[in-house]
């Protein structure tokens, strides 16, 4: 069987986000180089999977180390040394050396939803707070992936998250809560899709949150059962006309009626 290495592929999408995230390419002389991505042995069947739509020989390894956070630290590591391979993510985007400040979005057509799946698995987190509140976020130095991810926010919830570099870190600490985090992850984490298994089941999770009576909802433009009607019967173009709401507007109320459905029918 060949192997489709493009980034349009939803598979090859979201494994170059993850590279991004959580991958180095290194170079040495005479055209050497590798790229190496580690990550604890608790997620090492991601990276068998990953060895497994790179059309390019790879090894998986175990080790231990001792880190500043923890002794005897137990991690897997993929590498791919193939220059080819790495010619072909460094075209795409994936820089050598240090990358955590210049990171910027794939040079070639690719799957968003896919690729910023990739992102979040690698420097993301998502689940339910101790004060039973579900979250998705995403820790980032890179100017360019914070803006790319405010506009993937705004595009699926209509909120423009405005966010400065933290004090402490310096870094993007962009967080969404409640029924918004309900929205990207069930967009990010969809049935079927390559993702790592924790972060699939903390998105099951969030999933199944239900908002406490005890809980106000903020204020903002409500929407009625003839405006519900009305864009469950249009196209998305003449509900927005129609109705003076965003394109995102229509389409997360449309989701929610959908979900709701389900939800009935459970």
């Amino acid at each position: 069987m060949i192997l489709i290495f493009e980034l349009k592929v939803s598979n090859i999408s979201y494994l170059f986000g993850f590279i991004q995230a959580d991958g180095n390419l290194s170079s040495l002389s005479r055209d050497r180089g590798k790229l190496r991505i580690e990550i604890k042995t608790e997620d090492k069947d991601i990276l068998e999977k990953f060895q497994k739509i790179i059309p390019y020989n790879s090894s998986v390894k175990d080790r231990t180390k001792n880190t500043n956070f923890k002794k005897e630290y137990n991690s897997s590591y993929l590498s791919v040394y193939n220059k080819e391979f790495r010619d072909i993510i460094n075209k795409w985007g994936m820089p050598y050396g240090k990358k955590s400040k210049i990171i910027n979005l794939p040079t070639e057509d690719y799957s968003k939803i896919d690729y910023f799946r990739g992102i979040i698995d690698g420097d993301g987190s998502l689940g339910i707070t101790k004060s039973n509140i579900p979250f998705l976020s995403l820790v980032t130095d890179s100017k360019n992936i914070y803006k790319a991810w405010v506009d993937f926010i705004s595009e699926y919830i209509n909120k423009d998250k405005v966010i400065q570099r933290n004090k402490r870190d310096n870094i993007y600490n962009i967080c969404v809560y409640k029924e918004d985090a309900q929205i990207l992850s069930s967009v990010l984490y969809y049935e079927g899709c390559l993702c790592l298994k924790r972060k699939y089941h903390s998105a099951l999770e969030i999933d199944k949150w239900v908002r406490p009576e005890s809980m106000i909802i903020s204020p903002k433009k409500s929407w009625d059962k003839e405006q519900d009607e009305y864009i469950l019967n249009h196209s998305i173009e003449d509900s927005v006309n129609y109705l003076k709401r965003t394109k995102s507007s229509v389409e997360t109320r449309l989701w929610r009626i959908s979900k709701e459905n389900n939800n009935g029918r459970n």
